[in-house]
């Protein structure tokens, strides 16, 4: 009976907003604020109104600890959820309520105003936003961009996992920045991806990551939690105009464990294309180590600004013989793994090495078959196909008069 009239009052003191911050209306979070001639402000929105610092506030320390006796209603009751919680609990519980509602991720550039349950949210944007999905199975996904794209926002789904990737450019800072979001917060879906950035070049500046939960798809992008990619560095690196291709890998939940050859990798990492280094590797006058496909491109040590010799580290170099490394393709699928020189060899071979297409007005990409079965489908009139051997020889028209063979 006590019981049921405390959850009486409870609602009552709900109904009056007593427990609601002025601004957003919801249930006041710690640290509360109590400002002059407002009232009680929660913790996020007195962060995030810059005009609130300007005016008289105090801390509402006996408000906090009222909140804490209680137990209260999760915020989504009226979609059917009925759970009654501590504070502290009811905050956790409501970042994974199954009666959790979902703003569309485009509101903030489109407009959408569609707002509904998560399981909903993937037929949402199939329906509504088409050209904003990419699905793929092998935990890898090929996404082409432009320099031009200050705000980019898709829709990932990876078998049952349902992400959202963000993106913006910012020219003035000369720089990439991006996020991959869990859309349904399940915890088994945090892992980590790595993305490799290239342009017309074989090279590429490789980042890591791991994927952030949904608070950040409806927030405002905050570069400080982004992945930065230095726009300058890879312009020089892979020779990028204007489009840039992204090739994401998420890394595969049963993939976890590290073996002690990955863990002594870490330390072959050059610091601007992340790549490993393989003999012959370079070092700045400060002793920083690049590696030899980064090291002609660079004037400066990217970690010191020290300028660059031609001195060699020969105390790694002289670790490599003994480390196993993967193919430099392994984040397109390739599974060998070698010493320096043998894995070295392997790579200018690898059935999983991209190519892109030889004629100058095609974009597309992709591995050795993937390439000859497109040459063969959109260029068969300047291609020469030899079945015995597998091989494709393109007639690739330069100055609209010379002709040079092109074999893949």
């Amino acid at each position: 009976m006590a019981e049921q009239s405390m959850s009486s009052f409870v609602d009552e003191i709900l109904e009056m907003n007593c427990l609601s911050c002025v601004i957003c209306k919801e249930v006041l979070r710690p640290p509360i604020m109590l400002t002059q001639n407002l009232g009680n402000v929660c913790s996020t929105c007195y962060e995030e109104k810059c005009e609130l610092s300007q005016m008289t506030s105090l801390p509402n320390e006996p408000m906090e600890k009222i909140l804490k006796l209680m137990k209260l209603p999760c915020r989504y009751k009226q979609k059917g959820c009925e759970e009654t919680l501590s504070y502290e609990d009811l905050l956790t519980h409501q970042n994974s309520c199954r009666y959790r509602t979902k703003l569309c991720a485009l509101f903030r550039f489109t407009g959408c105003d569609w707002e509904g349950n998560r399981n909903d949210f993937a037929t949402h944007f199939k329906e509504c936003h088409g050209d904003h999905v990419i699905n793929f199975e092998n935990n890898i996904f090929f996404l082409e961009t432009s320099l031009r794209d200050l705000n980019l926002v898709k829709l990932l789904i990876m078998n049952k996992k349902v992400y959202i990737l963000r993106m913006q450019t910012n020219p003035t800072k000369k720089k990439l920045f991006y996020m991959i979001c869990n859309v349904k917060d399940e915890h088994s879906s945090f892992c980590e991806y790595s993305v490799k950035h290239k342009g017309s070049s074989d090279n590429y500046i490789k980042t890591k990551s791991k994927i952030l939960s949904s608070y950040n798809i409806y927030n405002e992008f905050d570069e400080n939690i982004a992945v930065q990619v230095d726009l300058e560095a890879l312009k020089q690196i892979s020779q990028i105009s204007d489009t840039i291709t992204n090739i994401f890998k998420i890394k595969a939940e049963e993939s976890r464990a590290e073996h002690l050859d990955e863990k002594i990798l870490h330390f072959f990492e050059c610091p601007v294309c992340k790549n490993y280094m393989k003999p012959p590797i370079y070092q700045c006058q400060s002793g920083h180590s690049i590696c030899n496909s980064c090291r002609p491109r660079l004037e400066k040590c990217p970690t010191c600004r020290a300028i660059f010799g031609s001195t060699r580290n020969y105390s790694l170099e002289g670790l490599t013989s003994g480390v196993q490394y993967p193919c430099l393709y392994h984040d397109l699928g390739c599974p060998e793994t070698a010493i320096a020189n043998v894995i070295s060899r392997h790579e200018r071979e690898c059935q999983f090495k991209p190519y892109s297409c030889p004629f100058t007005n095609c974009t597309s990409t992709g591995n050795y078959h993937t390439m000859i079965n497109h040459l063969i489908a959109f260029h068969s009139e300047s291609v020469i196909y030899n079945g015995a051997t597998g091989t494709c020889s393109a007639l690739v028209r330069w100055n609209s008069h010379l002709t040079v063979p092109f074999d893949i």
